[in-house]
C-alpha cells in the first residue's frame, strides 16, 4: 500500500483521535487526496528536532474538517492501524509518499484492578478536552491496551522513548513506563 505521509512530532496510535491545522500546500493536497481516495494517510512521528522519521507510523483517516477562524484548514483524524515504512519518495512539492506494510495492532487486554487508576486518571484528564472525549466509548476505558495507547499519545516524554514503546508487540512496555512515570 502506498500512502502520502504527514511527519509530525506527535504520537497517534490506533483508535486515537487528534486535530491538525493544515496550511502548507503539500499537506492540503494530502488532505484532498485522502478524502477523495478514502484510503487515509500515514502519520509518522518525528524526533523533537524533526530530523528523524521513525519507521513505524499509523494509518490515519480524516473524520471531519473545517475552515478555522484564521482561514487555515482544520482536520480531525483517527488512527486506524500501525504500519512499517518501506521505500520513501519525495515529490516536487516536498510531500513524502511511501510504501507501507500494515502490521498488527496491539492485542486488547482487560484492565486489572491494580491498573484501574490509569484509566480513571486518563478519564479525568480527558474531561478537560470534551471534543476528544466524545470520540471515545466507556468500554474502551476497560481495555488496558487502549488506555496505554492514549497515555502514550499525551505523555510528555521524548519521542525516542515513545517510539521504543510503539515498536513493542504489546502494551506491556508502555504500562511499565506509566507505572514509573506516574507512581
Amino acid at each position: 500500500m502506498k500512502l502520502p505521509l504527514f511527519p509530525l512530532p506527535i504520537c497517534l496510535l490506533p483508535e486515537g483521535y487528534t486535530q491538525l491545522r493544515i496550511f502548507e500546500p503539500r499537506y492540503k493536497r494530502l488532505v484532498a487526496e485522502s478524502l477523495k481516495s478514502g484510503e487515509g494517510f500515514g502519520l509518522c512521528m518525528t524526533s523533537e528536532e524533526g530530523k528523524t522519521l521513525y519507521p513505524i507510523g499509523t494509518l490515519a483517516h480524516i473524520i471531519d474538517f473545517e475552515t478555522l477562524p484564521d482561514g487555515m484548514l482544520g482536520i480531525s483524524i483517527q488512527g486506524k492501524q500501525r504500519f512499517t515504512l518501506g521505500e520513501i519518495a519525495v515529490e516536487p512539492d516536498g510531500l513524502k509518499r511511501a510504501e507501507v506494510n500494515l502490521i498488527d495492532n496491539w492485542p486488547t487486554a482487560a484492565i486489572e484492578e491494580d491498573e484501574r487508576y490509569l484509566s480513571e486518571m486518563l478519564q479525568n484528564i480527558l474531561k478537560e478536552y470534551p471534543q476528544h472525549l466524545q470520540h471515545y466509548q466507556v468500554e474502551q476505558f476497560k481495555d488496558i491496551t487502549w488506555v496505554c495507547q492514549r497515555w502514550l499519545e499525551i505523555l510528555p516524554v521524548q519521542a525516542a522513548e515513545k517510539y521504543t514503546c510503539i515498536n513493542a508487540l504489546d502494551h506491556q512496555l508502555t504500562l511499565d513506563l506509566l507505572r514509573t512515570v506516574i507512581n
